[in-house]
């Protein structure tokens, strides 16, 4: 089950919702391709192809745009035997999304100011 987390930036208050993890559905390949846009639907698939069982990690992470300035919910599929890392374009722009360093969003510079001010709060489950 997946969690929604409210994000806020004390710098400039601007707020997002962004969900993270990963749901039941998901345990399927097709669904994991399905959540990826069009255009990267094809390497995903073919990676996952190589493999009758392939091995990796699938979830919906919080990424950056630096395009739109936007905080946004991507998914990220990790190949755990090739180290292969697919990432899903941003939602708002479809540029490709700047990945932190860290999950703690504390570490994350606000995408509207700059300043390292943000702050989140679980406020919810989605599966």
């Amino acid at each position: 089950m997946g969690e929604i987390m409210r994000i806020h930036c004390n710098a400039c208050q601007k707020e997002w919702q962004c969900m993270t993890g990963c749901g039941l559905r998901h345990g399927r390949k097709e669904h994991i391709i399905a959540a990826f846009g069009e255009a990267e639907q094809i390497p995903v698939s073919e990676w996952l192809a190589k493999s009758q069982i392939p091995l990796y990690d699938f979830q919906y992470q919080t990424a950056s745009c630096p395009l739109c300035k936007e905080l946004v919910s991507v998914p990220v599929l990790r190949g755990i035997e090739d180290e292969e890392v697919f990432v899903g374009a941003c939602p708002v722009c479809g540029n490709l999304p700047q990945m932190p360093s860290s999950e703690d969003v504390a570490d994350i510079a606000c995408p509207a100011c700059g300043d390292i001010a943000l702050e989140a709060e679980e406020i919810g489950h989605w599966d």
